[in-house]
């Protein structure tokens, strides 16, 4: 698979930032500022898009003019990074008001996950580009540290540097939690994923990679806030797509917050037993809780760039850099 890299960050560079999904929301105000703070700490400057301090519904404005900001910092020639502030719900509608042709002339690291798979796998599909799953502004950099985290925020940084500022591949990534082997084996390919709900939004569409695309993928997912029936109904999905009959192995980061099923007599499986009952039939090896997704440390998860992973020793090898 040929990908397209951006290059790779400087100390000194500017960082742009947008609104790409929610806006800076007055409850936010007090984390994004303290995750600005974070990047100007690490040596970077930071340049604020057009959409920080607009509000629309549940969004930093009208989709083509989210859209435009986020094209803007793509052809800014100053401008050497994009990162979200944080994720929410309405990154589907600005697909269609991105330059691509702009975007695959201008590469440079767009950062973030949640909602920001929409972009991640949109940009991927259109130019190859390689999209960095990974902790955003507000609440990666900017979370607040609670008992048991004091170490998180240096490991974002640490992984920040790592895959961004140098060319040289990030080599072996030890858990940091406890992985958990849920089907043996090892397997190799390039990363494809992103939330599991931007899966199936996506799929589908002209957005979304084509069916071969995925051969010999390493597919990788988390979720956040779905009902098990919602996560079941996705796989199923994607099984009938002939997605997961093309894929080498599948990584699963953390599933938080599911919701009950509203019928209360539902006797319901744990994740693991049903997400392994719809897998049954396929033989590409699984690791599960992986320190990426919500409220977690994330090891950056870049789209497109190959991986391999060993069930038996518990970690997760980058044998290529995401930059040039």
């Amino acid at each position: 698979m040929k990908i397209l890299k951006p290059p790779k960050l400087n100390i000194g560079d500017t960082i742009g930032i947008v609104a790409s999904s929610l806006p800076v929301l007055p409850s936010f105000r007090e984390s994004y500022e303290r995750g600005k703070k974070v990047i100007l700490d690490l040596g970077f400057k930071i340049k604020e898009g057009k959409t920080i301090g607009k509000t629309r519904w549940w969004m930093a404005g009208t989709p083509k003019e989210v859209g435009e900001d986020i094209n803007n910092m793509f052809a800014d020639k100053n401008i050497k990074a994009i990162m979200a502030q944080t994720g929410g719900y309405s990154a589907i509608s600005v697909l269609e008001h991105l330059d691509y042709e702009l975007i695959k002339n201008n590469p440079k690291p767009f950062i973030g996950m949640s909602d920001m798979t929409a972009y991640h796998l949109a940009i991927f599909t259109k130019t190859r580009m390689v999209g960095f799953h990974m902790d955003d502004v507000t609440f990666g950099f900017g979370r607040e540290v609670k008992e048991g985290q004091e170490d998180w925020s240096k490991l974002d940084q640490e992984f920040f540097l790592k895959f961004l500022t140098k060319t040289e591949a990030p080599g072996i990534i030890k858990p940091i939690s406890e992985w958990k082997t849920w089907k043996k084996g090892k397997a190799a390919g390039h990363l494809i994923g992103g939330i599991l709900e931007h899966q199936r939004i996506l799929s589908g569409t002209q957005y979304y990679p084509k069916i071969e695309v995925f051969d010999g993928v390493i597919f990788f997912w988390e979720e956040v806030g779905v009902t098990l029936h919602h996560i079941a109904t996705t796989l199923y999905k994607l099984k009938y797509m002939g997605i997961l009959d093309r894929i080498s192995g599948m990584l699963i980061g953390k599933i938080k917050y599911i919701k009950p099923a509203r019928e209360k007599e539902v006797v319901e499986p744990t994740a693991k037993e049903m997400i392994l009952d719809i897998l049954k039939e396929y033989k590409f090896p699984i690791m599960a809780n992986l320190d990426f997704g919500h409220f977690t440390v994330n090891i950056p998860m870049p789209i497109g760039i190959k991986v391999s992973f060993d069930t038996t020793k518990k970690e997760l090898n980058f044998p290529e850099g995401a930059v040039i």
